[in-house]
Formats: structure tokens, sequence, C-alpha cells
């Protein structure tokens, strides 16, 4: 049996990506540009949970939140 189903496992993913940013006291309109997004369309897509980010984005928001790929995956 899996830890969560896909519904849950989805709201989780973008609420810690929003969460993170939050926390880390990053605006989105600064977000964006320091993870070389092509607009702030493409964070606010991945933070409300209409895109998933690809390994090399989370890889960026880990490094500039301050927060394990692992846990902003929903997987912690």
């Amino acid at each position: 049996m899996s830890k969560h189903n896909d519904i849950e496992f989805m709201n989780m993913q973008h609420t810690r990506l929003r969460q993170a940013r939050i926390d880390a006291g990053i605006p989105q309109t600064k977000a964006w540009s320091q993870l070389d997004l092509p607009g702030i369309r493409d964070l606010r897509a991945y933070e409300w949970g209409a895109e998933t980010p690809d390994d090399k984005i989370f890889q960026k928001m880990s490094e500039l939140y301050g927060r394990s790929v692992s846990w902003l995956k929903g997987e912690l």
C-alpha cells in the first residue's frame, strides 16, 4: 500500500513547494528568476499543482529554499 494516494501526494507536493519558498522569505517575483524559469507563471504552476517540476528544478528549489529534494517532493 502506498504512503499517500495520488491526489494527497500532489496536493502535498505543491503545498510544500509554496511553503518552502515562503519559509525561505523569497517572494515569487524573485524566486522564478533565481530558479532560471521562463516566467513567474511557471513557478505559480508548480506551486498550485498545475505542473510538476523536473529533477533539475527540484534541485534548484532545494538549494534556494534550504529544503531537501525528498521533502519538497513529499517523500518524507
